[in-house]
C-alpha cells in the first residue's frame, strides 16, 4: 500500500462479531485507529443477526468459532438474507484455524476473506482496503451467494502487498539455498 496514500474510514459503519468481549473491543480499538467511529458490537449470532435487522453496515467482521452457530453459518444466513444491502454487505471471517478446510469454508459460505490471528492492525487494514477496493462479481446461484470465488491465482491486489507473518519470511529465507542466493545476487547485478 503506497505510505502517502490517506483514506477516511470515519463514515463506514461496522459490526463486529465474537463471543469473547475482549476480542470484540481489541478489534474495535483497532478499527478506533483507523478512524473508524460507527460500530456495533454482538457476542453471539442471534445479536448479530439482530443487529443486521436493525442497520445496514459497510463491514461485517466476524470470529469463525463461536459457541453454538458459528461464524460460518452467520454469513451463509447474511448471503441469503431478503434485503439486498444486507445481503451484499462486505463480510471477513477472523480465525485462529487457518487450516486449507477453514479457508475453503470460509470461501464456500460467502465470506470476502479470511484473516488469522493473532491480528495485527496492518494486516487488518489491508484487508479492509482490498474488500472495499474489490471488483470481483457477487454471484447468487442455487448453490452459492457471496463475492466470486474464482480468484485464487490473482490473489489480492499487488498494491496492498501480501503482509507476509514472520514465520512465513523465516520458511522461506530458510527454504532458500546458497546457490539460490548466488544467482538471486548475479541476477540482480546483470539488471542493474
Amino acid at each position: 500500500m503506497n505510505g502517502s496514500a490517506r483514506i477516511n474510514l470515519s463514515s463506514a459503519s461496522v459490526l463486529v462479531v465474537d463471543y469473547n468481549m475482549q476480542s470484540v473491543e481489541l478489534l474495535c480499538g483497532v478499527l478506533d485507529g483507523f478512524g473508524m467511529r460507527k460500530f456495533r458490537r454482538a457476542t453471539s449470532v442471534e445479536e448479530a443477526k439482530e443487529a443486521c435487522g436493525d442497520s445496514v453496515y459497510d463491514l461485517i467482521l466476524t470470529d469463525a468459532q463461536m459457541p453454538g452457530v458459528d461464524g460460518y453459518e452467520f454469513i451463509r444466513w447474511l448471503r441469503r438474507s431478503p434485503e439486498e444491502q444486507t445481503r451484499l454487505t462486505p463480510a471477513i471471517v477472523v480465525t485462529a484455524h487457518t487450516r486449507r478446510s477453514q479457508v475453503t469454508k470460509a470461501r464456500d459460505c460467502g465470506a470476502n476473506f479470511i484473516v488469522a490471528k493473532p491480528l495485527t492492525p496492518k494486516i487488518i487494514l489491508e484487508r479492509i482496503i482490498w474488500v472495499a477496493q474489490s471488483t470481483r462479481m457477487f454471484i447468487e446461484t442455487e448453490t452459492f451467494i457471496g463475492p466470486d470465488r474464482r480468484f485464487r491465482k490473482s490473489g489480492p491486489p499487488a498494491e496492498f502487498g501480501t503482509g507476509r507473518r514472520r514465520e512465513d519470511i523465516e520458511a522461506a529465507e530458510a527454504a532458500e539455498t546458497p546457490e539460490d542466493s548466488a544467482t538471486e545476487a548475479t541476477s540482480q547485478e546483470t539488471m542493474a
